[in-house]
């Protein structure tokens, strides 16, 4: 079988990390193989479009680190994590009752534009040859504190506010340049709020020219290498 070059995107599940996906997907061909990429890291606990590169397709890839992307949020207000998800340990709480709806959407509307972002400490960005995340998990300082990034958020607006749980959530949208972390977004927007957040969900509808359920694979389909096959050649 011939071996193709270019691109495709998946609706990465939730639970599985971007590599995991990369080296499932090498398994499947075992008499060639396949060089792989992605453009742009999903956390674990995330869903959504992933771009993957084959072969000479990997050498696009910068194109959609760079592009900009658009995401979903359900974060959960009074409480907030280590990790800014669920899946971190709760390390604050704050008030709720004062936050409406429409207060909400009063302090989102500082965070268009370019805004000063400081990143997760669970996060794959470097620090002196480590990833930050490894910092974490075995409980070390940082060789120096985590500065401040100047990130692009080109809109965002909130698309639901539920009060009828423990803990009120809201669900935004976002559209942001490079390097922008929706975790310490949801974080940044709890703290302005006078309260605090994490993320429960997260999901990336669109990267580029890719647009989830419109030009992804779902995961199951990745199974079969003609799928993939296929769709490298629609892109």
């Amino acid at each position: 079988m011939m071996i193709p070059h270019g691109l495709f995107a998946i609706n990465k599940p939730r639970g599985l990390s971007s590599v995991t996906i990369l080296n499932k997907i090498k398994k499947l061909q075992t008499k060639n193989k396949l060089k792989l990429g992605h453009g742009g890291t999903l956390d674990p606990l995330a869903s959504g479009v992933l771009v993957i590169g084959v072969n000479d397709g990997c050498k696009r890839l910068q194109e959609y680190i760079n592009c900009n992307k658009t995401y979903e949020a359900i974060g959960i207000l009074g409480l907030a994590t280590d990790t800014y998800d669920s899946e971190g340990k709760i390390i604050a709480t704050g008030p709720t009752k004062h936050i409406t709806k429409e207060y909400i959407s009063q302090i989102i509307s500082k965070f268009t534009g370019d805004i000063m972002q400081v990143p997760p400490l669970y996060s794959a960005l470097r620090m002196e040859g480590r990833r930050l995340y490894e910092y974490a998990r075995e409980g070390l300082s940082l060789p120096k504190d985590l500065q401040p990034r100047s990130v692009r958020i080109n809109s965002l607006s909130l698309l639901n506010f539920m009060t009828n749980a423990s803990y009120p959530t809201f669900k935004i949208r976002v559209e942001c340049g490079r390097g922008t972390y929706i975790r310490s977004l949801v974080h940044d927007i709890g703290k302005e709020l006078g309260s605090a957040a994490y993320v429960v969900e997260l999901i990336r509808i669109q990267q580029g020219n890719f647009i989830l359920k419109e030009n992804t694979l779902e995961w199951d389909e990745c199974s079969n290498l003609n799928n993939i096959f296929e769709a490298l050649n629609k892109n």
